[in-house]
């Protein structure tokens, strides 16, 4: 890459950087039958994986959201404290696509919705944790939306939000980056978005149907 396009790549983690679906679905499981609801039909697990956890248990459930946090509370306990966070494995040429990146000038962010001290222990478990320049996540609250997070790594690295491509897989990426003013890039192979039908209606630089694709865009 001689010259560049943009000058730091944010990246997702569920979805995006990680294929997490493994953990997540033993600690919904867990996290459901201690608080005495029915197992999620599996046809329906991908709706938990990408928003805030709470988001899923409150629309599969229809619970009110003092009662979802209560499990997704739950669900937090059993994710950390069971390993089933480490339950992961990146997206095939992920890992590569992040060398490219790097060796090209591009900064690296992780920007999620998964509590940060989450997604530190997963890149931790690759060796991706001196990879990136920052990791930024939800905080213990959830008081943090996308947009805050894609300007917390801004800051981090000293740039400006529409420097920065937001990468990921669903809607919250998309939305999260319009409104910190960032480039978006969707990704079709993650779990939300399938095709490059289902960004219609979001500012999007492009999608990539595989990790390798990606450091394409910043040429």
């Amino acid at each position: 890459m001689s010259s560049l396009k943009y000058k730091a790549a944010l990246w997702d983690m569920d979805g995006t950087l990680f294929y997490t679906k493994r953990g997540i679905v033993h600690a919904v499981d867990e996290a459901s039958k201690e608080a005495g609801l029915p197992l999620v039909d599996r046809d329906k697990v991908d709706m938990f994986i990408g928003p805030p956890i709470q988001m899923g248990f409150q629309k599969y459930y229809d619970l009110p959201m003092e009662e979802a946090i209560r499990v997704a509370n739950l669900f937090r306990k059993a994710y950390r404290e069971k390993g089933y966070v480490l339950e992961c494995d990146p997206y095939e040429g992920v890992i590569e696509s992040l060398k490219e990146l790097k060796k090209a000038g591009v900064k690296l962010a992780v920007a999620t919705l998964k509590k940060q001290d989450m997604a530190e222990r997963i890149c931790e478990k690759f060796g991706l944790d001196t990879v990136f320049d920052c990791i930024y996540g939800s905080d213990a609250l959830d008081n943090l939306k996308k947009h805050d997070i894609i300007r917390l790594c801004c800051e981090n690295m000293g740039i400006e939000t529409s420097e920065a491509v937001m990468i990921g897989d669903t809607i919250f990426d998309a939305e999260g980056a319009e409104k910190a003013g960032s480039p978006f890039l969707a990704v079709t192979y993650g779990f939300g978005f399938h095709e490059t039908g289902d960004i219609e209606g979001y500012k999007a630089i492009g999608a990539a149907a595989n990790a390798s694709e990606i450091p394409g865009f910043f040429e």
